[in-house]
């Protein structure tokens, strides 16, 4: 059972994610990490600066401290190594006290023409989690609307889950995707852990056959 995510508490990491950045429409792709209860700014990488600790082209991966999370391992994947339009968020977290972390990618200048898209997540965690998946016709970094949206809490002798939402966004190209995470613990050694990603789903070839059969028909019926 995967309950509806709290809107307000998603709206809430949503905003606050969004002004640690220093720039919006067309940034580069990025990280942010954040602990919203403690008074340190959230930590915000760029794909290729310093605090990326993966020196490839696309990927972005972080370890170290952030707020009550004293152990943090996050790793986003993006263009040009994955794709067209895909979007990979994978993280283990442990807590030294309860707290509630925020992580979250956002790439930007999406182009490819699918509009059917699949959101998938899972993992394991002894609190709880909550994922949104965003889609930004205007192209801003961390913009737009939720596409997909869900939740889960752990309770005793069940730590394990898993979904794939399937969706459809409207809006040309180039465009930004999003993945936010919300993790919540209620105290110290509290371990999640989760891969989350959007993939664009392909249209299936007996569509794109009767596309062209009809594409066929109309060329004869003008020549007639």
């Amino acid at each position: 059972m995967h309950p509806r995510i709290n809107k307000h508490a998603l709206l809430g990491a949503s905003l606050l994610l969004g002004t640690t950045l220093t720039s919006s429409a067309n940034a580069a792709f990025v990280m942010t990490l954040d602990d919203p209860n403690d008074a340190a700014p959230a930590i915000t990488i760029f794909d290729g600066t310093g605090g990326d600790l993966n020196g490839v082209n696309g990927v972005i991966t972080f370890s170290g401290v952030v707020g009550a999370f004293t152990v943090n391992v996050t790793t986003g994947i993006s263009k040009p190594l994955i794709g067209p339009g895909q979007l990979d968020l994978n993280s283990i977290n442990v807590s030294g006290s309860a707290g509630t972390l925020l992580v979250a990618i956002s790439d930007t200048d999406f182009n490819q023409a699918s509009q059917s898209y699949v959101a998938s997540y899972g993992g394991t965690t002894q609190g709880s989690v909550n994922f949104s998946f965003l889609h930004d016709a205007g192209n801003a970094a961390f913009g737009g609307n939720a596409f997909a949206t869900d939740s889960f809490t752990a309770s005793p002798g069940n730590y394990s889950y898993s979904n794939d939402i399937l969706a459809s966004v409207y809006g040309g190209a180039p465009f930004s995707l999003t993945i936010l995470a919300q993790i919540n613990h209620s105290g110290p050694n509290q371990v999640t852990s989760f891969d989350a990603a959007i993939s664009p789903v392909p249209l299936p070839a007996s569509l794109w056959l009767l596309g062209s059969a009809l594409a066929g028909l109309a060329a004869l019926r003008r020549k007639k």
